[in-house]
């Protein structure tokens, strides 16, 4: 009996060390000779026995909105935080993924605080470890961010001197969480990066079924036409050229309910969720770019 005790007590020791902690920040970087332009940035962790992996963005809900694979390390004795930016998931960015510099950070955090945040200096590297700019980076708790969005939502909603429409329109917490989005707008492209030979994309209407219809072409060939967008998704394997790779999305119509809407889930090495929002006859494209190991 006193055996099978110390066994259990051993098993939910080790089990309970291997526990993932997730966390997620949000707030900004700034690059040095350039202190009047921040860029926002999210960075969503998870901490298991001292390993953190993860992901960044960097300018959120922006023309150049990137997603980069996070790798680190934390030390809970002396709470320092390790983490770097790997390789990049995604970009609507048109710049050439060898010229984006890479965040890499070392401090001391308390991770596991109520209130923790990171806030200091940063290196850029380039993808060849050669250097880059460096900066600052300032990022508090998302919970701490939706608490203060909430307060200042309500006392915007409690105003008698601000007009309905606007605290609809500029209501703080819909706008953040409307951030948390992968939109793709009008002519806008996004480049994925993957080492995958085929792919996948799933499409549905995630909100109220309103009879959006879209053309899906892949290099300029048609392989969905007059495609009626429902809550059942459509999944499509697609196997990739060895070339260029484009994938475009034409809004058909608007349905009952401006604009057209579509769900997109791509499925390769990592998946990227998207949400394309369209007018009739306006475009939106997808890049599979092969990526560099």
């Amino acid at each position: 009996m006193i055996k099978n005790i110390l066994l259990f007590s051993a098993l939910l020791f080790f089990f309970s060390s291997l526990s993932a902690e997730k966390y997620e920040f949000f707030g900004a970087i700034k690059l040095y000779g350039k202190d009047d332009a921040s860029i926002t940035y999210k960075l969503v962790i998870t901490e298991t026995n001292g390993k953190l992996t993860g992901y960044s963005l960097t300018d959120v809900a922006g023309p150049h909105e990137t997603k980069n694979i996070i790798e680190g390390s934390f030390d809970s004795k002396t709470n320092m935080l390790v983490f770097k930016e790997k390789d990049i998931v995604y970009t609507k960015s048109p710049i050439s993924g060898d010229l984006f510099c890479f965040v890499n950070f070392e401090g001391k955090v308390k991770l596991r605080s109520s209130k923790p945040k990171i806030d200091g200096n940063f290196k850029g590297m380039f993808k060849n470890k050669s250097k880059c700019i460096d900066g600052t980076i300032t990022l508090v708790g998302s919970e701490r961010v939706q608490k203060l969005l909430n307060k200042v939502n309500n006392k915007i909603q409690k105003s008698n001197e601000v007009p309905d429409s606007m605290k609809v329109k500029y209501n703080p917490v819909t706008v953040f969480d409307s951030m948390q989005i992968n939109h793709l707008m009008p002519t806008q492209n996004i480049s994925i990066f993957d080492l995958s030979s085929t792919v996948s994309f799933e499409i549905w209407d995630k909100e109220k079924e309103d009879g959006d219809v879209i053309n899906l072409y892949h290099n300029g060939k048609n392989i969905l036409t007059n495609f009626a967008v429902t809550k059942q998704k459509k999944k499509i394997d697609v196997i990739l050229s060895s070339e260029n790779n484009v994938f475009m999305i034409e809004a058909v119509n608007e349905g009952k309910f401006a604009p057209n809407t579509a769900m997109i889930l791509f499925t390769g090495n990592n998946p990227v969720e998207m949400q394309s929002n369209l007018r009739k006859g306006e475009t939106t494209s997808i890049s599979i770019v092969k990526r560099q190991e």
